[in-house]
């Protein structure tokens, strides 16, 4: 990206001042974050600048290029699990659309997960957890992920980073719950693990999940399997998976022709 369109890139995401925060941090190392409130939220989101928090920002937030919404009519979920929740901003779009859900946000990073706690602190919806979601609870390793080295990580062998690891079975225990009516799930290639085994998937109605094949071969089979009896849709970077009741009284065209027998587009 040339210098014109940078400059282009952080007007259309956040004005003239993430555009003179940007060059000021590039010319003399300050300021090193960002403040600014998303449309519809008097809340301001930390962005900490030169990492990956405005891209998540830009596609989530603002033009939604990347949407973790399952555009069912009269979808209204009560409980959202954002798995992989980096810094806050699926879990604060999802806030914001369904007010009176309550979102479990798991995000295993140190630094994210503080960015995460921060930015979703005015919303009391939102209980941040530090933990990674795996096959097994216990303790695993981060390491950077080929995905964007600036801000997303992989559970990787003897990792710099050493963080707690929960099933989804635990997890929905340990919040006291008997379903989970939206998953949404980002976590760089552990898809394989996690849904290898997964007899929990039958108490969620819709997931939304980013799969990482080019992180990783296997991802989306291992999904497409477990996920065998419910209906599969791709929208950008976002797969889709519906329990065939959500959609009965409200089928579309394009989910028609989409089932579990059909191959699904890695993001």
């Amino acid at each position: 990206m040339g210098i014109w369109q940078g400059l282009k890139w952080y007007y259309e995401t956040c004005g003239i001042r993430g555009v003179c925060a940007v060059a000021s941090f590039r010319l003399c190392g300050r300021p090193r974050e960002l403040d600014i409130a998303p449309a519809r939220s008097n809340h301001k989101v930390h962005l900490r600048i030169d990492t990956s928090d405005f891209c998540a920002y830009r596609d989530v937030l603002i033009f939604k290029t990347k949407s973790y919404d399952p555009s069912i009519p009269e979808f209204s979920p009560r409980t959202i699990v954002d798995a992989g929740a980096h810094v806050g901003t699926a879990s604060i779009l999802f806030a914001l659309k369904y007010p009176a859900a309550k979102i479990i946000a798991i995000e295993p990073e140190a630094a994210n997960y503080a960015a995460l706690v921060r930015n979703t602190a005015p919303y009391k919806m939102i209980t941040p957890i530090h933990a990674a979601l795996w096959c097994e609870d216990g303790e695993v390793t981060l390491g950077p992920s080929d995905a964007h080295p600036k801000g997303a990580f992989q559970i990787v062998g003897n990792g710099p980073q050493r963080v707690r690891a929960i099933t989804m079975g635990t997890l929905i225990s340990e919040i006291g719950i008997d379903s989970v009516d939206l998953l949404k799930v980002d976590i760089e290639g552990a898809e394989v693990e996690v849904f290898a085994c997964c007899p929990w998937i039958t108490n969620v109605r819709v997931i939304a999940i980013e799969l990482h094949d080019r992180v990783r071969t296997g991802c989306s089979s291992v999904v497409k399997t477990a996920a065998k009896d419910m209906h599969f849709d791709q929208k950008g970077e976002v797969t889709f998976l519906v329990r065939p009741q959500e959609l009965s009284c409200h089928l579309t065209d394009p989910l028609v022709g989409m089932s579990a027998g059909t191959e699904s587009t890695a993001a």
